[in-house]
């Protein structure tokens, strides 16, 4: 029950820790800050490490935040610093590449862009 209220409570804790920084004409309603308030806010919070991060074109970096209890948060920083928080959860499953398959080499999978900045 408490675990399940925690994972139910998260986004607005989330909301609620950059309520100061928020730019909601620009954001789309999404928690914004600067980085290093975010990633400050995101350690101290939820003791979430940089677990992964990835270049989006030219325009921002992606990054994936996770804590040893499993909740996790992904982060879009744009090349202006503005980082914003896109998603967030819980019970993070690390898994294991499975040999032979590599999703990019799949000329039928086709990949759309979730955000434009």
């Amino acid at each position: 029950m408490t675990r399940r209220l925690s994972a139910w409570l998260r986004p607005f804790v989330l909301a609620a820790a950059f309520l100061g920084g928020v730019d909601f004409a620009n954001s789309q309603h999404r928690p914004c800050s600067d980085h290093a308030s975010v990633v400050a806010a995101l350690a101290e919070t939820f003791q979430e490490k940089q677990f992964a991060f990835g270049v989006i074109g030219h325009m921002a970096i992606m990054e994936i935040f996770v804590s040893e209890s499993g909740s996790w948060t992904i982060l879009v920083t744009d090349v202006q610093g503005k980082s914003c928080i896109i998603a967030a959860g819980e019970n993070w499953e690390t898994t294991s590449e499975i040999a032979g398959i590599d999703a990019s080499d799949d000329p039928s999978i086709q990949w759309t862009p979730l955000l434009s900045l």
